[in-house]
């Protein structure tokens, strides 16, 4: 039985180091019987700005709290011009002064909702991925899932002010993969494509707006039946049309579109449908986490279209 009056301190902190990168050295030659120059690639690796966490949850048995993040290989217009290596660090530890709630368990989900490594009361995950050489801008998101399951015999012991539990997320990246070693294995490829095209952008009660369409296309040799599209991005959809919002009590954030009809609800193989609506925030956000039935999405984003 859940007790309710059970309610425990817990805190995240983003280490700084998140938005931090090391650009491995390459060499350039120069023939002697001829005059140049050479610049610097583009070198970039942050956070993508659709993070969730908060600070000082309250957490009882029986009870889940979830937060996104991701990370990113551009900014605005600019896109890392080399192969792009990262290392993510998960430590679930005691919160300074305070003992841990040892029954938590944390699990890490990648951007397909798959577990990738899960923690219980307190220890580490360490994540690896890539982002290849591409002229489009590539982010990869992960969700912290903190879970306490229910145990009348022990709760109550962890009731109170002296105990939280401290979660940190620390990164790195290089153009080179990260402790030497083999690079890791390219994602495979998405069999559902996702477009995501914005509008030129334009301001209305001080606030950054942009119209925007999506279109979903099946490359799946089934019917994707009753279609449901989940996803992050970092803006305010305020309308929509050809589809339904039933975003409704969702964390900030996080977005899901249903079919709005019989007309639509299925996509057949080789088909696609597209619906649309209007944002308050910028148009350089990326979607993320981005799934069609749960499975996970292939993501283009293009800027400046006509819609």
């Amino acid at each position: 039985m859940k007790k309710a009056f059970v309610v425990l301190m817990l805190i995240l902190a983003i280490c700084s180091s998140l938005l931090a990168g090391t650009l491995a050295s390459y060499t350039v030659t120069l023939d002697d019987m001829a005059s140049g120059s050479v610049v610097g690639k583009e070198f970039i690796f942050l956070e993508d700005g659709t993070d969730t966490f908060q600070n000082d949850i309250k957490i009882a048995p029986t009870e889940t709290i979830t937060w996104q993040f991701a990370v990113k290989n551009f900014e605005g217009s600019l896109v890392t011009e080399t192969d792009l290596y990262y290392d993510l660090t998960f430590d679930v530890m005691p919160t300074p002064g305070k003992s841990a709630i040892e029954p938590l368990i944390i699990r890490i989900k990648d951007m397909g909702g798959t577990v990738i490594d899960t923690v219980e009361g307190t220890g580490s995950v360490d994540v690896s991925g890539a982002f290849p050489l591409s002229a489009t801008g590539q982010s990869a998101s992960f969700t912290v899932e903190i879970f306490w399951p229910s145990n009348d015999e022990i709760d109550i012991n962890y009731a109170g002010n002296n105990f939280g539990t401290t979660i940190n997320v620390s990164a790195a990246a290089s153009q080179l993969p990260l402790g030497g070693g083999d690079p890791p294995d390219p994602p495979e490829p998405s069999d559902i494509e996702v477009l995501f095209q914005t509008g030129t952008p334009w301001q209305q009660g001080g606030t950054d707006r942009y119209a925007f369409s999506i279109t979903i296309t099946n490359n799946t040799d089934e019917v994707i039946t009753n279609w449901a599209l989940e996803f992050l991005l970092a803006a305010e959809i305020y309308q929509v049309w050809n589809a339904v919002d039933d975003s409704a009590g969702l964390p900030g954030g996080q977005h899901r579109f249903l079919h709005p009809a019989t007309w639509n609800q299925d996509i057949p193989a080789g088909g696609s449908v597209q619906f649309g609506g209007n944002a308050i925030g910028s148009d350089t956000n990326l979607m993320t986490t981005v799934t069609v039935n749960g499975q996970a999405a292939e993501v283009t984003h293009e800027r400046d279209c006509i819609l």
